[in-house]
């Protein structure tokens, strides 16, 4: 997650029309979208702000792992991992 500091996400609805299909490939439905997008946008601007302040690989792990808790609120362990194998082919 801590990759999304690459991206230049304007908006959570950039996020969600910019993967939608990823995310209706693993079979997510609207209301999961939307929440995944809302975690992947907070998580990155959560990493934007850390990278230029020398976040350490630590804290990169500690942001991947509170992302994973926020979706779990919301997908499946099944769900999770199907995210987790597409997640590097997030635009």
């Amino acid at each position: 997650y801590f990759s999304f500091s690459s991206n230049d996400y304007k908006s959570i609805e950039e996020v969600k029309s910019l993967n939608y299909e990823l995310f209706e490939e693993i079979g997510l439905d609207e209301n999961k979208i939307n929440y995944v997008s809302r975690v992947i946008y907070s998580t990155y601007k959560k990493a934007q702000y850390m990278s230029p302040n020398g976040a350490s690989p630590q804290k990169a792990i500690t942001l991947d792992k509170e992302a994973d808790e926020m979706l779990l609120r919301v997908l499946s362990q099944a769900e999770l991992k199907k995210f987790n194998s597409i997640k590097h082919k997030l635009k």
